[in-house]
């Protein structure tokens, strides 16, 4: 009785230490948000400055506003390139199909590293210029594995024969696509184009190597804040990001839920 106990105690115990360790470095971080002294880890006083210090300084509004564009530009190029490839080997026959597929997703298993190093030399000997169009290549390079890997997931999953009954219905290429797999493909699409967007809003390693002279993003920044003393205004631009996220998440769910209890009536 004492092992069967035991045994059915370990995994609710495993499951809270792992929220714990998750989430216990969010906690602090929040707390320390509105510490009103320069310590990260002195409570000294309840003060929201460092909220209104993190939102006139002019170095992260910058870094916020490049991240935002490159995030979002890469997310759309890289969903775009890697829903077209995940269709192609999917739907397609053609040679060297797996050879194909097996460099899509090459980045993946190679060091950041060494694919920002190699980016680096490419943009030097072409002679571009590092800023916007480097930055969101580089990115595009790193997501295009993510969304090529979650659409072709779930192209697999489709029927062919839905392809062949809309053609004897008289719809061409284009109307196949619109009508029928696009809607089909939609919500591994829509996650496909938020993890990219997530991995280019994140990104450090690939922004070190690519990024110009006024296109810094906001990871740099952070980083270059870091160097001359950490203070709570980074925890405060935390906190905000944080806020913001699980905004998204409550709307994402919020929507769900009403779609849910729609098709249940």
């Amino acid at each position: 009785m004492k092992l069967s106990r035991i045994a059915g105690l370990y995994v609710p115990i495993v499951t809270i230490l792992g929220y714990v360790f998750l989430f216990a470095p969010l906690v602090v971080l929040v707390i320390y948000s509105f510490n009103a002294g320069r310590s990260t880890v002195v409570w000294t006083g309840f003060s929201m400055d460092w909220y209104v210090q993190a939102l006139n300084d002019r170095g992260l509004q910058r870094g916020l506003q490049v991240s935002a564009i490159v995030a979002v530009l890469s997310a759309i190029i890289s969903t775009a390139i890697g829903t077209s490839a995940a269709l192609a080997v999917i739907k397609r026959p053609f040679p060297a199909k797996n050879l194909f597929s097996t460099l899509l997703i090459a980045p993946l298993v190679l060091p950041e590293i060494v694919l920002a190093v190699g980016m680096l030399v490419a943009t030097v000997w072409s002679g571009l210029a590092l800023g916007y169009l480097t930055l969101v290549a580089g990115h595009v390079l790193v997501s295009v594995p993510f969304t090529f890997l979650i659409v072709r997931a779930a192209a697999a999953t489709l029927d062919p024969r839905l392809d062949e009954a809309a053609a004897d219905l008289g719809a061409h290429g284009g109307q196949i696509f619109m009508r029928v797999t696009l809607p089909l493909l939609l919500p591994a699409i829509l996650s496909a184009t938020l993890l990219s967007a997530i991995i280019s809003f994140d990104n450090f390693v690939m922004s070190t190597f690519v990024s110009g002279v006024g296109t810094t993003p906001l990871p740099i920044q952070i980083y270059a804040m870091l160097k001359t003393g950490l203070t709570p205004k980074i925890n405060a631009l935390g906190t905000m990001l944080i806020g913001v996220n699980v905004l998204a998440i409550l709307l994402v769910m919020g929507r769900y839920l009403k779609t849910v209890r729609g098709t249940g009536q």
